[in-house]
């Protein structure tokens, strides 16, 4: 498009001054992009309705008896944001987007692209076999492809390898990383929940703990405990940080 872009997220635009900093610093035919447009609190996103709308801006100067409204004029820009489904952005701004697109998971084509990037990244040379090999081993999101580029990168410097990453050295080092996970997932019986559920588990929790929201620590944890009779299905899996997942535990015993 030959514009400038300026990104934020909608957890990060706590207030309407926010907002409106961030509109007044638009240049004319700049792309504002949103990511989880749908945290914005109600008032902000009616705010930002109004400008995408008009192009306009009502700021209030002073406050109390001398307070006063002036309208700016804004440059002409595009917004962009993003929701894990539309029904979550509220209706009034989600009528400000007359293009609504989805995104498909990651193939594992994708993942392979993205393998090699970020060995390039980490100057490693690693041909198409040991990308698909990564790809094939990972839960579908491009931080655990990252996580097992580095585990490999390291497993290889014990081993003494070159920069290049044979397709033995990285099948060594995925197995290892396969036994540890899935001798953690062994207690009492529980076999390891397969990568396809952990991609679907991991896109409908939208990455984040299902009670408090946190990104951090996070874990796969099983709504009916195994012991109990509990599946390693989608439905009876979700993500939960470690802290949640330990105050669960403690309920249950």
């Amino acid at each position: 498009m030959g514009a400038g872009i300026k990104s934020t997220n909608g957890q990060a635009i706590t207030n309407a001054s926010n907002l409106a900093g961030l509109l007044a610093n638009l240049d004319e035919s700049d792309v504002l992009f949103i990511d989880e447009i749908h945290q914005l609190k109600r008032a902000i996103g009616e705010y930002l309705h109004l400008a995408a709308k008009d192009f306009k801006l009502d700021v209030i100067i002073d406050q109390g008896p001398g307070a006063r409204s002036v309208r700016l004029n804004l440059p002409h820009f595009t917004l962009i944001g993003t929701a894990p489904r539309p029904e979550r952005v509220p209706r009034d701004l989600l009528s400000c987007f007359p293009i609504v697109e989805s995104m498909d998971a990651y193939s594992n084509e994708h993942l392979s692209d993205i393998a090699h990037q970020f060995a390039k990244v980490l100057k490693l040379e690693i041909d198409e076999t040991v990308a698909a090999r990564i790809a094939r081993s990972s839960d579908g999101t491009p931080l655990d492809i990252l996580n097992r580029i580095r585990h490999i990168r390291d497993y290889a410097h014990i081993k003494n390898s070159s920069e290049k990453i044979s397709a033995d050295i990285a099948t060594e080092a995925l197995k290892l990383l396969s036994s540890a996970e899935f001798e953690k997932e062994s207690d009492n019986g529980r076999q390891a929940i397969p990568s396809e559920v952990r991609r679907e588990v991991w896109r409908r929790d939208e990455g984040r703990c299902v009670k408090c929201g946190s990104r951090e620590n996070l874990e796969f944890d099983h709504i009916i405990p195994v012991s109990r009779g509990g599946s390693n299905t989608a439905r009876n899996i979700e993500l939960l940080c470690e802290n949640c997942n330990r105050l669960k535990r403690d309920s249950i015993q």
